[in-house]
């Protein structure tokens, strides 16, 4: 068997940390507050977002080891054990009629109402105020959740490899700065916490 490495395109290629994208699919409650929203010419999409996203995009992964008494000396070993995300936060870029900020925003909403300060207001998660208990009796908490993607884009702006934050839900979203005299784009960030964190490589280049 022959050790030597193709390579499909130059070794010297580098990634760039401006080629990163956010995309979500909204949980299902809270399609159900999107969709009723028209804006002009079309609806906000309650499907999926992308956001075009920079900052710390990926944690760093822990498996701390442990010291083990072993013939008079202390051996270290793995725990076998992930320590506990952090949040994350991330930077986007708001679009000129601040959907995705709204959407977030209306997220959060879902957690806390901005009026009267309870969790789904509008009772649209099922495990609470009916339908398919049993379906969600293990884990009713998934109902406000979802997976949040970022891909590493190459430099054709093709995916190439996927972040998976696995059950995620936002914690919190950055100000807006106003400034008369910048005329660049408007900027925000939003934290979200997750459950687990999941590298895969994108085969379809």
């Amino acid at each position: 068997m022959s050790n030597e490495i193709t390579y499909l395109q130059s070794p010297l290629n580098k990634s760039r940390k401006d080629k990163f994208s956010l995309v979500f699919s909204l949980p299902a409650s809270l399609r159900k507050i999107i969709s009723k929203y028209e804006r002009g010419e079309a609806y906000i999409s309650p499907d999926t977002m992308q956001f075009s996203v920079y900052g710390a995009v990926v944690p760093s992964v822990d498996i701390p080891p442990v010291n083990v008494r072993y013939a008079g000396q202390t051996l270290a070993a793995s725990s076998h054990s992930r320590e506990a995300f952090a949040p994350n936060t991330v930077n986007f870029t708001i679009d000129n009629r601040f959907n995705n900020y709204w959407v977030l925003y209306s997220w959060l909403n879902l957690l806390n109402n901005d009026k009267t300060g309870v969790y789904d207001e509008n009772e649209l998660v099922p495990i609470i105020h009916g339908g398919d208990r049993n379906k969600l009796k293990q884990n009713p908490n998934l109902e406000y959740r979802s997976d949040i993607s970022i891909f590493a884009l190459d430099e054709y702006n093709k995916k190439t490899v996927e972040f998976v934050y696995t059950n995620a839900f936002p914690i919190s979203l950055g100000g807006i700065n106003y400034n008369y005299r910048d005329p660049g784009e408007v900027e925000s960030s939003f934290t979200y916490s997750y459950s687990q964190f999941v590298v895969k490589p994108v085969l379809s280049l």
